[in-house]
């Protein structure tokens, strides 16, 4: 995973500013609220609509562009961004007593 993010990150992604790689996760993050707004149909006007598989991939859309940010936060260092990730997880996990 760490490597293929690495390289959207230098391919596509290194001249982008860290400030729009961060504004980016909340758009994605948006992205898969409404995908769940219309799974549940919370919105009265539209009804039902989309599944499941939608909200999963606006969520993995999630993911992937806060792992790109993380490694642009890095400085392009994608262990670095792992490492970061993996000391979080871990007190994450710890502070939840597992």
């Amino acid at each position: 995973m760490w490597e293929q993010l690495a390289r959207l990150h230098d391919e596509y992604l290194a001249g982008i500013p860290e400030q729009t790689l961060i504004m980016k996760i909340a758009e994605e993050f948006g992205e898969a609220v409404q995908a769940y707004i219309g799974v549940t149909g919370q919105n009265p006007r539209k009804g039902v609509h989309g599944s499941r598989d939608d909200v999963r991939r606006e969520l993995a859309d999630v993911l992937v562009t806060a792992g790109i940010a993380l490694i642009a936060m890095s400085d392009g260092d994608a262990a670095e961004a792992r490492a970061a990730l993996d000391e979080r997880l871990a007190a994450v996990t710890s502070r939840a007593g597992l």
